[in-house]
């Protein structure tokens, strides 16, 4: 039997229709999301220190170098007595507890700080002669200032007020024995800073090489980058009378009045006249101005310490 045509057509488009009508239909795939956006923080100094700071050499044991190194005897007895005099003038937050600590000290243990003092006069006067004062001056400088460090100071606060509570409870012959001690001590507040301003110039590094910083880590000195160099090694002992630092005066030894008081400040040095300017040369180009400031972090000079003259 033969269906006419138009009718083969018909039923044709009506079975496509059918099997349209039950075919299950085709889910759209949403696109897919870029990927999160993760916000990316620059590293920023610990304590609220400069972002240009330089943290000191280090040994051979990988220990960093201070003023302080090698400190035995009377000699690390009175860098202990620098330190905590560092601390009963500027530890304001301890509401004159280390100036009542420090005085404490300065009456318990009185003959035993002067007896350390004239050693390392006696030392510095054999081994430098007319320049004793000076060299001697030059170190206690160093010492000073390494134990004023800003960022350090709450934990060195805290740390002074636990060694002085230990030392006035001394007698003579104990403190010396504990000086080595006392003075390791008191510098662990620095070192654990300097620890943590080490830790964040590695991941301030590490943060500029991810992200495409352009910024360079400018090295201590040269302006060299740290990308491409290592670390400096740590320097040699400055050389005998060629430290180049001016004298400071060392504060005073006597006893500090118990109740908070203003310090006042220090003299200003003397200067100098200054030099007559001699005229540019007209001809002469001028001067190089650099485009990016230069991080020229001041080192730590060291000095060798005299050993105790001969008896």
């Amino acid at each position: 039997m033969f269906l006419p045509r138009s009718l083969s057509s018909r039923l044709s488009l009506l079975a496509l229709m059918a099997l349209a009508a039950c075919a299950t239909p085709v889910k759209q795939v949403p696109p897919t999301p870029p990927p999160a956006v993760v916000p990316t923080v620059m590293p920023t100094p610990p304590r609220y220190s400069a972002p240009d700071m330089v943290p000191p050499d280090k040994d051979e044991a990988g220990k960093f170098i201070t003023p302080n190194r090698d400190s035995q005897g009377d000699q690390a007895l009175w860098h202990v007595r620098m330190g905590l005099n560092v601390a009963a003038l500027a530890c304001t937050e301890t509401n004159g507890q280390t100036r009542i600590l420090y005085n404490q000290m300065l009456s318990v243990h009185g003959a035993s700080l002067k007896r350390a003092n004239d050693t390392l006069e006696a030392s510095y006067q054999q081994r430098y002669g007319s320049s004793a004062i000076r060299m001697r001056e030059v170190l206690n400088t160093l010492v000073y200032n390494f134990f004023a460090l800003p960022p350090a100071q709450k934990a060195f606060c805290q740390k002074a007020v636990a060694t002085m509570t230990i030392i006035n409870g001394l007698t003579p012959e104990a403190l010396a024995a504990y000086a080595p001690k006392a003075l390791d001590e008191l510098e662990q507040p620095f070192r654990d800073f300097w620890a943590e301003y080490e830790d964040y110039l590695r991941r301030l590094e590490e943060w500029r090489k991810r992200f495409g910083a352009t910024v360079k880590l400018v090295g201590p000195v040269g302006g060299d980058d740290l990308n491409d160099h290592e670390p400096p090694a740590p320097t040699a002992p400055a050389p005998m009378g060629q430290v180049p630092a001016t004298p400071m005066q060392r504060p005073s030894d006597m006893i500090l009045p118990d109740a908070p008081a203003s310090v006042p400040a220090p003299a200003a040095p003397a200067q100098s006249a200054p030099a007559p300017s001699v005229p540019a040369t007209p001809s002469a180009p001028p001067p190089v101005v650099p485009t990016q400031p230069q991080v020229q972090a001041p080192r730590l000079p060291l000095q060798p310490v005299p050993a105790p003259p001969e008896t």
